[in-house]
């Protein structure tokens, strides 16, 4: 018998092969089995954003107040406009830091207005839009 031969006897099928396979004996055997349930995990609560907390820095030693805010989640806005120029300029530095450092936003509203915004909290600008409605008649 020649090598030919032999692949082509193990390839064809065989007279007493059953052309119709039984399923139902296989889905009998899943259906009566129990999914298994992994276990369970507590989630962590989502930030609360119903508040965002504004500060009116004067000196460098108010800086500690909005940096727990911050820390724990609540967006600050901060409003530079009743600091000297030396202290503005480190409260910004120390407001940029505190957001790189927490994956967080630091984004300038006005000159004297910034808001520092979580990760959690994406800020979208949609004043070039179109759509925007305007009041003017």
């Amino acid at each position: 018998m020649g090598m030919l031969q032999r692949f082509v006897d193990k390839t064809t099928l065989s007279e007493d092969y059953e052309d119709e396979v039984q399923f139902e004996d296989y889905w009998d055997e899943e259906e009566d089995e129990e999914p298994e349930v992994g276990q369970i995990h507590a989630v962590n609560p989502l930030p609360e954003f119903a508040r965002i907390v504004t500060f009116r820095p004067r000196s460098f030693k108010d800086v500690r107040g909005f940096g727990r805010q911050f820390r724990q989640g609540v967006p600050v806005v901060l409003i530079l406009s009743g600091a000297d120029g030396s202290s503005r300029q480190r409260i910004q530095d120390f407001a940029a830091g505190v957001s790189f450092g927490l994956h967080g936003q630091l984004n300038q509203i006005s000159d004297d207005v910034f808001l520092m915004t979580p990760h959690e909290v994406k800020l979208e600008d949609h004043s070039g839009d179109e759509d925007s409605s305007s009041f003017s008649r």
